[in-house]
């Protein structure tokens, strides 16, 4: 028999209590003002052991019977507390602390290092495409809103490109739930005007005016369109949304906060701006429209080439223009997040090789990091 403190449910006041077993499956308990507790040992809850901690036992009432006497508590409950007394066992062993210790780190690292990006990819592949739809409605409407200004090209240069995207890009899509348009708009920062290619997972794809300006070339154009419909075709947007969506519900369940989820919502707008795709996401894509570029015979050459002429660009103007609100690292932010621009240009060189001998396909060869 040993003695503990009794609470009433929902009651913070105690009385003093015994608790015994009275056979191997049943016990007793005594409160100071006269009250029984009779009953089989496999009706309590016995809470977990945590150190030297008081112990409750909770009845089938929903009062609670707490004790420090813990290793009666073990002995008299040893046929339901068998891990809970592996775990106390675990946890009173330091070698078994930090072994636990280490498996969760590099749980943790695996999950969010492979593990979420893998999960991210199958759910991304499975859902239908009307949910890339979904993801992109009103996202235009936000960056008119709040980036974009009007397109100052002329309606003939716009019209051109569009005949050329519709005529020679788009066929080359084979999945035809994908419905592609081309938009036109002004980006600037202070005096910069920014050149940029941007694809909404819908396929709604955007040039900016010094995007064009900066082509010398249709095939310059038709390079960066089909990078950007490779983003389209492997859902890198929906993947991003269900990678950044997945860090942030798990965080939140580790630190207990739940307030976050309501604005998740909210942020999918800026989020499609904003975060940048990952190195991975960008190599998919350039070797996505090096391959569609071998087939439509385009010259990769040309994307190697407007890839100069932007970068180039953009350390000039950034470093000159003293009214732009962003700095110049975050000018070239852009290309930061990419493979880099040499790199870039080595395998865009490589596929050009392929294309002046005539291939349709390029087997390439990357250096070691």
């Amino acid at each position: 028999m040993i003695q503990g403190k009794w609470y009433a449910q929902g009651s913070a006041a105690s009385l003093d209590a015994t608790l015994a077993a009275t056979s191997e499956h049943t016990y007793v308990i005594k409160i100071e003002n006269g009250t029984l507790y009779e009953g089989k040992l496999s009706a309590l809850h016995v809470g977990n052991r945590l150190g030297n901690t008081e112990r409750k036992i909770t009845l089938e009432d929903g009062s609670i019977f707490a004790t420090k006497e813990n290793d009666f508590i073990d002995h008299t409950f040893k046929k339901h507390l068998l891990g809970n007394r592996l775990i106390h066992t675990l946890e009173s062993k330091m070698r078994w602390v930090f072994v636990a210790l280490v498996i969760t780190v590099f749980t943790t690292f695996g999950f969010f290092k492979w593990g979420v990006p893998w999960s991210s990819t199958k759910i991304a592949h499975l859902l239908p495409h009307e949910t890339n739809e979904l993801i992109a409605s009103h996202t235009l409407d936000f960056l008119d809103k709040y980036i974009f200004q009007k397109s100052q090209i002329p309606q003939s240069k716009m019209e051109e490109i569009r005949q050329h995207f519709t005529s020679k890009l788009v066929p080359l899509n084979e999945d035809k739930e994908i419905h592609y348009r081309l938009h036109f708009r002004l980006w600037s920062d202070g005096n910069l005007s920014i050149p940029n290619a941007l694809a909404l997972p819908s396929g709604d794809i955007i040039l900016t005016d010094k995007f064009v300006e900066l082509s010398k070339t249709q095939d310059e154009i038709d390079s960066v369109l089909l990078h950007e419909m490779g983003h389209v075709v492997h859902r890198h947007t929906l993947e991003t949304v269900i990678e950044s969506t997945f860090i942030t519900v798990t965080t939140m369940m580790i630190v207990g906060d739940s307030n976050g989820l309501a604005d998740m919502g909210v942020g999918l707008g800026s989020l499609l701006v904003s975060s940048s795709y990952s190195r991975g996401h960008e190599s998919e894509a350039d070797h996505y429209a090096f391959e569609q570029m071998l087939t439509a015979k385009i010259d990769p050459i040309a994307f190697s080439d407007i890839m100069n002429r932007m970068t180039s660009y953009m350390e000039i103007s950034g470093k000159n223009d003293k009214n732009s609100e962003v700095s110049n690292e975050d000018v070239l932010d852009y290309l930061s997040s990419h493979p880099t621009t040499k790199e870039r240009v080595k395998i865009a060189q490589q596929y050009s090789q392929c294309f002046k001998k005539g291939l349709t396909s390029c087997e390439i060869v990357l250096e070691s990091q």
